[in-house]
């Protein structure tokens, strides 16, 4: 019994005046009163109360005469769902009574079983310290929470522990000089007792043969928390998995080397993540939080542990649910951008501006929604998750076409580009052969920005260019220069890419090159030249202004 509830308990002794004390001692303005085996005898509501010296009574009066002996009730094993749909207008709390009919807790609206009840005292750790797992524990550090950190990348680690962030995101490294080594420790080995709340966020590459998902790392991490799980401890799982992975490999492996059993012991949720790298310090706290829980009081222990950050908290009914959801969202997205960017090609091929064509028919129409076409479609989710999918669909004896071909238009429109621009540039008595190149965006994104590569469609594009030349220079506004020197590229500047260059090609589209002096960039190029902007970026700009420059995008016949 916690402290709270023992300050609203009086004895079938006691006076008027000691069931007042006991009833305004508590939030809930409710006393119950018990005998000496601690049975619940009846309860009095702060009005009860009222009533009572309204009536006459003095506060030397015994109050066992004048309680409610007919209190509505549960039973300790009734679920917190059920018994809060008995709460209504007329009944605001409801004690809790165990076989004996013992007083042992009450249920209210806000009610969490298991000593969740202050979930800003759980410590939390995070196994991952990736995109996903890092800013999910530097938010929640910032959220009040007390947050351990452990990824096995010990060079990450390292970079950490000298407060450098590992990757580009707005407003990451005002958090990392915050919170790491205050609310945010990074742990080296995980041991015993280290903490209430497991959360993790480890990487689920596929096979590039197969594409099959490759479970190690999870199945890893699970093991890792098993060994140090204790007893009502909740454990999450953020990863992107195929529908039955917690239930099939995570809570398995949790209960062979914990020695314990879900449901009973401890409990476990199935929350993804939803954040656009670049957004993720925002998104994690106005996007809504989907959860699907082993049981109830698995999704009522991490709905309230995301619910003190996130305002919107959704339920669904299942572990498997919530899988599913996770990939829906992204195939989803990689489906629609498939559809923009093969009517991109069709546009090119018959000589229209697709551009224009799609802007007319989502102007003011509110069923279309049709996106921008791209040089493909890239990064570290899109590129996997409709493969993911896809093995489900086949393990219950099904086929995904659409996605697959979704998958495979998104992937081989950016190997058309070279070929296409060699064509262009052979027209005004040039080639691509032994050009000298300017590559501008190597993350899968410019917006918002990221200095993600992992799967960028630039570096697809960058193998494809350079079975034309080696000439090649680059430059991204976000990605460190020796990641891109990395590539076998050569470093420049804006100024020093477009000075004799023979083809410049924008490959993402970052919001910073809207603010370049294009005109005298373009006045440094080698003419006849090509400018190839993918996304369309100088879409406004009057670019046929240019002699001798061929301005060209995707989907620009």
């Amino acid at each position: 019994m916690d402290n709270i509830l023992k300050k609203m308990i009086f004895k079938e002794d006691a006076s008027v005046e000691d069931a007042v004390e006991c009833c305004l001692s508590g939030s809930k303005k409710v006393a119950f009163c018990v005998n000496n085996k601690g049975e619940l005898l009846g309860l009095l509501t702060e009005g009860d109360l009222l009533r009572i010296l309204k009536s006459g009574a003095s506060l030397k009066d015994k109050v066992v005469k004048f309680i409610n002996r007919n209190p509505i009730t549960v039973s300790e094993d009734l679920s917190i769902t059920e018994a809060k749909k008995m709460l209504g207008n007329r009944i605001q709390i409801i004690p809790r009574i165990d076989k004996s009919g013992r007083l042992t807790g009450y249920i209210d609206m806000a009610s969490y079983e298991y000593g969740f009840i202050n979930i800003k005292n759980k410590t939390i750790m995070i196994l991952g310290l990736g995109y996903v797992g890092l800013t999910l524990g530097l938010v929640m550090a910032d959220s009040g929470y007390y947050v351990k950190g452990f990824d096995i990348n010990k060079k990450l680690m390292k970079k950490l522990e000298d407060k450098e962030s590992p990757f580009f995101e707005n407003g990451l490294q005002d958090l990392i000089d915050e919170h790491i080594g205050n609310r945010f420790k990074l742990i080296n080995s995980p041991t015993n007792n280290i903490a209430d709340v497991f959360i993790i966020t480890v990487g689920t590459p596929i096979d590039r043969h197969t594409k099959e998902p490759k479970m190690d790392m999870i199945r890893a991490a699970a093991n890792t928390v098993g060994r140090i799980l204790s007893k009502d401890n909740i454990v999450i799982l953020r990863s992107t998995v195929m529908v039955g992975t917690t239930r099939d490999i995570v809570i398995p492996e949790l209960e062979k080397t914990s020695g314990m059993k879900v449901g009973k012991d401890f409990f476990v949720a199935f929350c993804f993540e939803r954040t656009a790298e670049g957004r993720a310090l925002q998104e994690l706290r106005m996007l809504p939080q989907i959860i699907g829980g082993y049981d109830e009081k698995s999704c009522e222990i991490a709905s309230r542990l995301f619910n003190e950050y996130t305002p919107t908290i959704i339920k669904v009914d299942s572990l498997e649910v919530a899988e599913l959801c996770k990939l829906m969202e992204n195939c989803y997205r990689d489906v629609r951008f498939a559809f923009a960017n093969q009517i991109a090609m069709l546009a090119e091929k018959i000589g229209i501006n697709i551009h224009k064509a799609i802007e007319a028919v989502n102007l003011n129409y509110q069923r279309n929604s049709i996106p921008k076409p791209s040089p493909g479609v890239g990064g570290p989710c899109l590129t996997k998750d409709p493969y993911i999918l896809n093995k489900v669909f086949e393990r219950n004896g099904m086929k995904a076409d659409l996605l697959l071909a979704a998958r495979s238009i998104n992937e081989s429109i950016v190997e058309a580009i070279p070929l296409r621009c060699d064509n262009m540039l052979k027209i005004a008595g040039k080639t691509l052969i032994n050009a000298n190149v300017f590559i501008i965006g190597f993350a899968f994104k410019g917006e918002p920005e990221t200095s993600d590569l992992r799967d960028s469609t630039s570096l697809w594009f960058l193998d494809s260019l350079k079975k034309y030349t080696k000439n090649i220079k680059g430059y991204d506004p976000v990605v460190p220069s020796d990641h891109i020197a990395a590539l076998g590229v050569k470093i420049a500047d804006v100024e020093d890419g477009f000075k004799d260059a023979d083809a410049v090609f924008i490959m993402n589209n970052h919001r910073s090159y809207l603010r370049w002096n294009i005109d005298k960039l373009i006045s440094k190029m080698n003419k006849p030249a090509l400018f190839f902007d993918s996304w369309h970026v100088f879409s406004k700009r009057n670019m046929s202004q240019y002699k001798d420059i061929i301005y060209s995008s995707v989907g620009l016949g």
